[in-house]
């Protein structure tokens, strides 16, 4: 199984996140400078560009259609993987050396958000991932996301 990074979205203060072209994914911390990283099991966050762009409802849409990678707080937004067919305990190598293990599948969604309202489910406590970093390395967008 394998995608590719579409973006990396980092946070100066917790809010809302830019996207830059390169990170530094750090061992038991997170992404380096990111307001939302921190030890423990939800180190990273991610996401699906595929996912972003089916969700136009969103209370965070600047105008309707206009969702963006960032948008939800990910730490990284993938391309052409099926996160559905992911596990707690998968491991996958990001670009040359970097590690992580997906820890959470889901999150909660907001009351305040429409999405589910408008689909009757909201994909976000299926299709949004944290996952710890077991090997630091410097990532970058189109580097391979591929299980191992």
């Amino acid at each position: 199984m394998k995608g590719r990074i579409y973006s990396i979205n980092i946070a100066e203060k917790k809010g809302g996140k830019t996207r830059t072209q390169t990170g530094e994914l750090v061992k038991d911390i997170g992404l380096k400078g990111d307001a939302y990283n921190k030890p423990g099991d939800r180190q990273i966050s991610i996401t699906s560009k595929e996912l972003i762009k089916d969700q136009v409802f969103c209370p965070r849409v600047r105008n309707e259609g206009d969702l963006i990678p960032g948008d939800f707080s990910e730490t990284l937004t993938l391309e052409g993987i099926d996160l559905s067919n992911i596990s707690v305990g998968d491991i996958f190598k990001i670009g040359e050396s970097a590690e992580i293990e997906i820890t959470q599948i889901g999150m909660n969604c907001h009351k305040f958000c429409p999405i589910g309202k408008e689909k009757d489910e909201c994909p976000l406590p299926k299709f949004f991932l944290f996952a710890k970093v077991l090997k630091s390395s410097i990532v970058s967008v189109n580097d391979l996301f591929v299980m191992i």
